[in-house]
């Protein structure tokens, strides 16, 4: 009777805790695609997708800074004075083109990591799918990781928001990895989800500029395994240690 009421209590755990994930993704989605937002009701969405997709292939070509809005009118096919009615400025639109990418990949994520049952699954998952959006979407990850990104600027737009939550989900699954024993609890968790982020994020950045590695997804692989070492399984403490390290502690005050 005792193993079968452990047997229930850990499926009752297992179904809370996907629910809890469940619930974790859809604010997630939620809060980027408000704010990805709708800025004309009235406009057309086609137009406006038009625009941002002309866009995207200008700032991939030629830069944020140097990309002239005239250039993204011509490319749109419309006058400028039109394109101004979706967007006030360059830089409104150079914001608005890497938002509306990230809630796509937020939106592939909640779906992806629905079949994912432990901590280290989502968390892989999710180092490794930001890998495979990029390797997708280049021009997009150009736009991203060499001009947004890096910008001071970045601190006073809506996007920065999505790219706080990005690194925020990193955060939240280490945590909950310590907390349901996957790993053990280690130094701050900003400092382990920045050196696995970084990570990624610098193999990415090699991968745009100088198309190296020419196997993206391989070499991404093998960074998330060495930098999963971090992840240390958690350690058995006898009490005699713990006693142990409770009076060198006293002794120390």
């Amino acid at each position: 009777m005792v193993s079968l009421n452990k047997t229930v209590r850990a499926k009752q755990s297992a179904a809370d805790d996907e629910e809890e994930w469940k619930t974790y993704t859809s604010v997630l989605v939620a809060k980027s695609s408000e704010e990805n937002g709708d800025r004309k009701q009235a406009r057309s969405k086609r137009r406006e997708q038009e625009i941002l997709r002309a866009a995207l292939r200008v700032f991939a070509r030629d830069g944020i800074s140097r990309a002239r809005i005239g250039d993204i009118a011509s490319e749109a096919g419309m006058p400028v004075s039109s394109l101004y009615d979706y967007f006030p400025s360059k830089e409104d639109l150079a914001y608005a083109v890497p938002q509306q990418h990230l809630t796509r990949f937020f939106v592939e994520y909640a779906e992806a990591s629905a079949k994912t049952k432990s901590f280290r699954d989502r968390l892989r998952l999710y180092l490794w799918l930001a890998a495979d959006f990029a390797r997708r979407n280049p021009e997009w990850a150009r736009t991203l990781y060499l001009e947004i990104w890096p910008s001071v600027l970045v601190s006073e737009t809506t996007v920065r928001h999505s790219i706080d939550d990005y690194v925020r989900v990193i955060v939240h699954l280490i945590r909950g990895g310590e907390a349901s024993g996957e790993w053990a609890a280690g130094p701050d968790p900003y400092e382990t989800a920045a050196i696995l982020n970084g990570s990624v994020n610098q193999v990415i950045i090699v991968w745009l500029i100088y198309r190296k590695p020419r196997d993206l997804m391989n070499a991404i692989t093998s960074v998330i395994e060495r930098t999963f070492l971090l992840l240390r399984p958690p350690e058995t403490v006898s009490p005699k240690s713990t006693k142990k390290r409770r009076r060198e502690k006293a002794a120390a005050r």
